[in-house]
């Protein structure tokens, strides 16, 4: 054995209380270890002291003054004035309410700012909900562009219409007048992008100027930059004169007459600038 694992045992050891096996292992270590026999002879001579005190006796009148005590604390208890009725139920309450109280309180904070904090996607959530069961009950084809919009949803198979693209423009309309999706503008600018036909350059750049009227109609009044292949201007002068190549003024809500001026590349129109006074 080690010295480690008989320290552990030398107190039973002492005492005579280990198995005869352990008993034989310790002889065995304490016949090598001076170490260990040391501490054996240190814990019997202990055992050989504390068997040689003598054993205390409580004094004679100790039975009479614990009894002389508790009836001085009775008779202080009777004589004392019995407290109110919400008093003794306070003070039989408090010590078993105020845990659960505290508990109780805190459980009804918390729910109520989880709740709070939760509301928004609460909200957010029903009203996509509301949303969803008006669509599915009631059918695309059955409600009407204003209907869609209000419900937050877009049939990508209806076609867009002047009304629907300045409603979704309404930001930007004051400023920026929104192209007529069935005017030959826009038309123009859909067969460039994706016909197979020829058309200009994709790098051929044409800066152009146009005022824009309130019926939507417009008409050009200055070539800033003539494009190289002249195609594209005598297309997009052509495009002007056929229809309305804006919504009305009043749908977007702007000036009854705005100056544009547009920047083509390849045949793509893009809004660059708008002024007014210059």
């Amino acid at each position: 054995m080690l010295c480690e694992e008989t320290r552990q045992s030398l107190s039973l050891y002492v005492d005579d209380c280990v198995s005869l096996p352990a008993r034989v292992a310790i002889d065995e270590h304490l016949d090598r270890c001076p170490v260990c026999r040391a501490e054996v002879a240190e814990l019997r001579s202990l055992a050989r002291g504390l068997g040689l005190m003598s054993r205390p006796t409580p004094p004679r009148d100790l039975a009479a003054s614990i009894s002389n005590a508790l009836y001085i604390e009775a008779a202080a208890r009777k004589q004392a004035p019995t407290p109110p009725l919400g008093q003794r139920i306070l003070h039989f309450l408090q010590p078993r309410l105020m845990p659960y109280t505290v508990g109780t309180f805190a459980s009804v904070i918390m729910f109520f700012m989880m709740l709070t904090a939760l509301r928004p996607h609460v909200v957010a959530l029903r009203e996509a909900a509301a949303r969803q069961h008006a669509v599915l009950m009631l059918g695309t084809d059955d409600l009407s562009d204003e209907d869609l919009r209000s419900l937050g949803f877009y049939d990508l198979s209806r076609p867009v219409t002047d009304a629907s693209l300045a409603a979704k423009r309404a930001p930007f309309g004051e400023e920026s007048p929104s192209l007529d999706p069935q005017g030959a503008l826009a038309a123009m600018t859909r067969s460039y992008a994706h016909s197979g036909e020829s058309h200009p350059e994709p790098d051929d750049d044409m800066l152009v100027a146009a005022y824009v009227f309130s019926n939507g109609a417009a008409s050009l009044v200055d070539v800033v930059q003539p494009p190289r292949d002249l195609r594209m201007l005598d297309d997009f002068e052509s495009a002007l004169r056929q229809n309305a190549a804006f919504v009305k003024a009043s749908l977007d809500r702007r000036p009854d007459t705005m100056r544009v001026v547009f920047w083509c590349r390849g045949g793509a129109v893009q809004k660059v600038d708008i002024d007014d006074r210059n």
